[in-house]
């Protein structure tokens, strides 16, 4: 059995790789320039390109299984070219926006219509959707190590974080386990987390204080649209915004999949303080 992974530079799907190789697995690593990513022991690169269909017959080619991130473009070339090949499953990592009723969200309305690509396609597929990512806190490694002081619109804004490690777990699962064909998987860390209290469990990883200024929501968006475009942006802040001082429910599907708890955003941090020093 062989199993195409996309998103291989991120970090799910590089431990969705390098688990599925570590289990025996004859893996492809998918990657839009395999010339430019380091080689990886035990897997093929190959080209891999959503928004050229010419690359994505020789790419699936004897592929039995694929893990897919959620991008819109070309989704139907590559449900084309998936089915074409005799691909049998897809494991999507999707996100809990696609289950939060707001289609007007950027966010939701991509993995939305990447899910229902999938199920129109009649090719077995398995949807695991995450909450907020515990990483999306790497975003402020560079003002933790610079000064030890993080600039927020809103620090009292709480989500549910969830270790990498968990997305990986529960995708490998589903790849490898025909039983969770067909099923959606609802997944957050174990307990809902304001910024504020993010921002303190990394300190204690690191042993020294990080201190919290709080900015206008204007200056925030300034700050974003450095790096995001202004719908996703808004986004963002219109998410932070509805989730100030209101905790957010979790879900139990890592321990459903796993047979144990997910793992807390402390230990996330003690994982990744080499990031923030």
């Amino acid at each position: 059995m062989t199993i195409l992974v996309t998103g291989v530079r991120g970090q799910v799907g590089s431990a969705v790789l390098r688990a599925l190789i570590d289990a025996g697995q004859e893996v492809r690593a998918a990657s839009r320039r395999p010339g430019d990513a380091a080689p990886v022991e035990g897997a093929r690169t190959v080209r891999f390109d959503q928004s050229d269909p010419q690359t994505l017959p020789d790419a699936l080619a004897g592929v039995h299984k694929v893990f897919l991130y959620a991008e819109p473009e070309g989704i139907e070339e590559f449900t084309a070219a998936a089915r074409k090949a005799g691909v049998e499953h897809v494991v999507l990592l999707s996100s809990l926006s696609a289950d939060s009723g707001h289609d007007d969200s950027p966010i939701a309305r991509a993995h939305l219509t990447v899910e229902r690509a999938l199920d129109a396609s009649g090719i077995d597929r398995t949807f695991v959707r995450p909450g907020g990512f515990s990483s999306n806190a790497l975003q402020w490694a560079g003002p933790i190590r610079a000064a030890r002081r993080l600039r927020l619109a809103y620090p009292q804004a709480h989500s549910e974080p969830i270790h990498e490690r968990d997305m990986a777990e529960v995708s490998v699962r589903a790849l490898l386990d025909d039983a969770h064909r067909g099923a959606t998987f609802s997944i957050t860390g174990p307990e809902s987390l304001s910024q504020q209290r993010q921002v303190e469990l990394i300190s204690d990883a690191l042993g020294e204080p990080v201190e919290v200024e709080r900015i206008s929501a204007q200056e925030y968006r300034a700050e974003l649209l450095n790096h995001l475009p202004a719908p996703i942006a808004d986004t963002v802040i219109s998410y932070q915004a509805g989730q100030d001082g209101t905790p957010q429910p979790t879900r139990d599907d890592v321990r459903v999949v796993l047979g144990r708890p997910a793992t807390g955003f402390a230990q996330w941090a003690a994982d990744h303080a080499a990031d923030f020093r």
